[in-house]
This record gives C-alpha cells, structure tokens and sequence, in this order.
C-alpha cells in the first residue's frame, strides 16, 4: 500500500526534470548565442528585456519610447540611449547630452573597435553590415575665447616649424555621437513620405541629421559676450 509520504515524494521526483527543463528554456532564452546587434541586445527587444541587460546601470531618462542611461566612454561622459518604437527597439547608441573636450575618442573607439569604415561621409563614418548601420562622428559645438591678444604667433619664417594652433585663450569642446541603426528600420525610410517624421528627437541625433548649434562666446576683462 502507497502511503501518502510516499505518493508526495514520487509526485516530486516526477516534477523535477520539467521543473529543471524550463529553467534550461528560460536559460537559453536570456542567453543568446548568436552576436548582439547593440551591446547585449537585438534588434525588436521589448523595453523589458533591455531593462534586464542593463540592471544595474543608472537610469537616465526613461520615457515613452526611450530609454537613456548615464555612461562614459574613456573620460568622455556621455549617455547610452534605446529608441523603440512600438515597443521594439530599433535604433541605440552614445550620444553626448553637452559639449565636451576631447569627444573624438568616440570616433577613435568606433574605429579601434569596427575597423575601416564602409564610407566615409562629409560629417561623419558609416559602417554597414547585415542587420545593422553603424554612424560615428564629432564635431564642435562651442568655442570659448578669451580676450584678443595685442600679439599672435604666425610663424614667420619659422612657420615650417612650428604646429599650427588655436589663439592663447580659445577652448573648444564637441559634441559626439556613435549610433546603431537597425538595417530593416533603414531601408523603410525611403518609402516614407517624410522621412524625418518617423523619427524621434533621439533618433534624429543617432542619425547625425539634428546638430547643436555651434556657440562663440567671447571673454574680456569685465563680461562674458554670447551671441544668441
């Protein structure tokens, strides 16, 4: 006679192995062999899943159909930004959120990490593959100048040795961007009327068609001159 202890026991045994075969399932699901089209994501990902592979980053922003998270590429502090539409992810990337100096390490990450680019464009590298567009580019943004000097170095006749360089008291910072595009979201856009209205804000920066305006300021002695 099967005792009640012994009937729970065996009902347990047999639970096991679909217990341990939809943790296998799930395990596979979240841990894809096949390359990811933006750090750990693919393109289509709900806004969930990308949530789970960046748990423990700092949430920037996180509204409607974006996702921005605070980051750094070297020491140039910029933010990781994920652009879905319908709640699929199509377009990601850096983007930094004010001018910096030193933002062409983007560009020479994309390089060191993508190699030769597919095009070089007037603004920017492009680099294609299957399933994504890569964009890269930096460019200035603002440029503060002190007061003018009553004197410049122009070289003279030492102009074959001397490098070239801004006047003493201008700094200049950049903005930069390094974008992934998902190819299938592309190669829509041209059977769209107006293209630039399919896009979002954000994804209108990943694409490098909305720039910052590039601002003068100019010091001296007493104030501080902007144009607006």
């Amino acid at each position: 006679m099967i005792t009640k202890q012994v009937l729970v026991s065996m009902l347990t045994m047999l639970a096991l192995p679909f217990s341990f075969i939809g943790c296998a399932n799930l395990g596979e699901a979240l841990s894809d062999s096949d390359p990811y089209d933006f750090r750990k994501t693919r393109w289509g990902y709900p806004q969930e899943r990308v949530l789970f592979t960046e748990q423990g980053k700092r949430i920037y922003l996180k509204k409607g159909n974006v996702v921005i998270y605070n980051h750094s590429i070297g020491d140039v502090k910029c933010k990781i930004v994920y652009c879905f539409k319908e709640n699929e992810l199509r377009a990601a990337g850096y983007i930094t959120d004010k001018p910096v100096a030193g933002a062409q390490n983007i560009i020479k990450r994309s390089v060191e990490e993508h190699g030769e680019p597919t095009q070089v464009l007037n603004d920017g590298m492009l680099w294609i593959t299957d399933n994504t567009l890569i964009y890269s580019n930096a460019y200035l943004s603002r440029v503060d100048m002190g007061a003018i000097p009553e004197y410049t170095i122009g070289g003279g006749i030492l102009s074959h040795l001397l490098e070239p360089r801004d006047p003493a008291g201008h700094i200049r910072r950049w903005d930069g961007v390094w974008a992934y595009i998902d190819r299938d979201f592309y190669d829509e856009l041209p059977k769209v009327r107006f293209p630039l209205d399919e896009l979002s804000f954000h994804e209108k920066l990943l694409f490098g068609v909305l720039k910052r305006r590039t601002i003068y300021s100019y010091y001296s002695r007493y104030s501080t001159i902007a144009p607006r």
